[in-house]
């Protein structure tokens, strides 16, 4: 180890210059170091950046703060129960003309930007406004014709009440409604900004290791008997000493032992501190963007979960209340002997699957509704439902648009690859941090100012002789650990640490490449499925009619049209779930390019009054 010290000790009226004023330079000399203090301080901590700290409150608070009423007993409107006074397929049509939330009205929604709008101006990924999606050689589906929805309503009432118990009541909220309260009250989110807080209160620490400690204080010495002098005469003596001022700790001779301003920093950690708190706090902001996006997306895709379960379970209701119909045929055909037993019986027995269908249903409904109101840090007691339109396909992302150009997007845009590598260069200051500990020493700076006396039995008073002192020290020494072993063992350590933080860069690139090539890929095959379930459900819809027709007419048996029931039960369910799948896929990929969800209008002027999942 190597050192260098310096002292300069002032005491007394002994050490004043006869050709000053000793009180002035007293005082000149105690107020250099508080103003060099201050200075400095104010310079290395001009640099940090202040953050808004998050506020942390409840789902219905930040509803409130929105305007928007909060979910309770006064708010929440009280779940209807179908089937007490009117068929079950006449509240599934009359659900189906006000959208998706049910009988309901929802409030106004608030207002929403369209996706263009929100997109960046330098994206080059061709983006679509959100509209229903037209597939090859299809059209919108035309409005179901009175005679249709007329023929379903009039058939009798589905004679058994709802199964699962309806909730205390239900809260409707649309899409850009849940983003923004997500983005206010999320727990997750929220933690990941507090992290903010701390990478800067770091960089603060970091950016004054050669700002100065202050320490104010009193000392005082006694002692009473043998003493050893320098020629190692023995002496016995009493003697006492006290002091006031900035530091604490005098020792006969000696320096204080507790300077009033003091630095003690290696130097090699005042350099390289706050290059490594900087790319620190760097890192801290852009995973927090990344724990927004996937918080968002998430909210995003439950949200399309909780339409999916309400749409399917109104097309359960519909399926279930058309199977009713096929139940009182057969049975009259049965009591009139144009029909077999059997046949009401199986007819009877495949109404029970499709009631089954519609408690998975109501089953799927109240857990969309709870996962998505545990992501808004709302009360699942009260259950939300959808206030947007109908369900549609949503074009976020152009499909057509190359594999590669979407991720040199995402590469560009996606602040997690960002953050990897703020921390690579993180690691990397680090290292070198450590590469030049030995090479640079540590400061130790002191500056105290007071008074003092005392006194001894060899020199009386005991207890006097008071006058100002100031102790002004600077040291500089070099430090090598464990003689060299220490500083090479530190050195493989942040070696390491950057060599990990590089491979999980790599990882992070290889997982967004994925995410971009498996939901283009999920979009576009849930495109294709829709066309085909749209295909699917008009032919089994026509063939479901013209068999019921043929039974109206005595030209069939009533148990034939179940084949046709199911086929059109099915795809009903697949065309809505091929949708959902679209809908989800997109915003996951336009998630994976780096932006959080858009406030989209997931409705459309030219959507017919009953969509085509739910006409009868």
């Amino acid at each position: 180890m190597m050192a260098a010290s310096t002292h300069l000790t002032r005491k007394g009226a002994d050490m004043r210059s006869p050709h000053r004023d000793a009180s002035a330079d007293d005082r000149r000399g105690g107020s250099r170091p508080w103003r060099l203090s201050l200075t400095i301080a104010v310079l290395m901590a001009s640099g940090c950046v202040t953050e808004r700290e998050p506020r942390l409150m409840g789902g219905a608070e930040a509803l409130k703060e929105m305007g928007r009423p909060v979910p309770g007993p006064s708010s929440a409107s009280t779940a209807p129960t179908a089937g007490a006074t009117a068929s079950r397929a006449a509240a599934t049509t009359a659900a189906a003309g006000t959208g998706i939330g049910g009988p309901t009205a929802p409030p106004s929604p608030p207002e929403v930007t369209t996706t263009a709008a929100s997109a960046p101006a330098s994206r080059r990924v061709p983006i679509a406004r959100a509209s229903l999606v037209q597939t090859a050689g299809d059209s919108l589906p035309a409005r179901a014709s009175d005679s249709e929805v007329r023929r379903t309503a009039e058939r009798e009432t589905v004679p058994v009440a709802e199964v699962t118990p309806p909730p205390s009541g239900q809260y409707p909220i649309d899409l850009a409604t849940a983003l923004r309260l997500a983005d206010m009250v999320n727990p997750t989110i929220n933690r990941a900004r507090t992290v903010i807080l701390e990478a800067l209160a770091q960089q603060l620490t970091a950016r004054t290791l050669l700002v100065p400690s202050l320490n104010a204080g009193a000392s005082y010495h006694g002692h009473n008997g043998d003493l050893q002098r320098s020629s190692g005469k023995i002496i016995n003596v009493s003697l006492q000493s006290l002091y006031l001022g900035a530091g604490a700790s005098t020792a006969i001779a000696g320096t204080m032992g507790i300077p009033g301003v003091n630095i003690l920093t290696p130097l090699t950690d005042a350099w390289f501190e706050p290059l490594v708190a900087r790319q620190r706090v760097i890192a801290s902001r852009l995973n927090a963007r990344a724990t927004e996006n996937d918080i968002l997306m998430e909210v995003a895709v439950y949200h399309l979960e909780l339409i999916r379960h309400n749409v399917l379970l109104a097309a359960t209701r519909l399926s279930e209340s058309q199977a009713y119909q096929i139940v009182e045929q057969t049975r009259q055909y049965a009591m009139i002997g144009q029909g077999r037993t059997a046949d009401a019986d199986r007819a009877r027995a495949e109404w029970r699957y499709r009631r089954a269908d519609v408690i998975d249903a109501e089953q799927g409904v109240g857990i969309a509704a709870a996962r998505l109101a545990q992501r808004l840090n709302l009360d699942p007691s009260v259950r939300l439902q959808p206030a947007s339109g109908p369900l549609v396909p949503l074009n976020l992302v152009a499909l057509d648009t190359p594999i590669e150009q979407l991720i040199q997007v995402a590469l560009q845009q996606r602040p997690d690859l960002a953050a990897r590598t703020a921390e690579i260069n993180q690691a990397q200051y680090a290292l070198r941090e450590e590469i030049g500990r030995p090479l640079l020493p540590t400061l130790w700076l002191g500056f105290s100012g007071g008074a003092f006396g005392g006194g001894s039995n060899l020199s009386p008073p005991l207890m006097g002789n008071f006058g100002g002192r100031t102790d002004f020290d600077v040291r500089l020494y070099w430090d090598v650990l464990n003689m060299g072993f220490g500083n090479a063992a530190l050195i493989k350590q942040r070696q390491a640490e950057a060599n990990q933080a590089v491979a999980l860069r790599a990882r992070t690139l290889n997982r967004v490449r994925d995410e971009i090539a498996t939901n283009v890929a999920a979009a576009k095959a849930a495109l294709n499925q829709i066309e085909v379930a749209r295909r699917e459900l008009q032919s089994s819809r026509n063939g479901f009619h013209e068999d019921l027709e043929r039974t109206y007419n005595n030209l069939g048996r009533p148990i034939e049209v179940i084949n046709s029931l199911n086929l059109l039960a099915a795809a009903r369910m697949n065309l809505v779930n091929a949708i959902v799948e679209y809908d989800q896929a997109q915003f996951r990929l336009w998630v994976a390019l780096g932006t959080p969800p858009p406030l989209v209008e997931t409705s459309t002027p030219d959507q017919p009054a009953v969509p085509e999942y739910l006409v009868p």
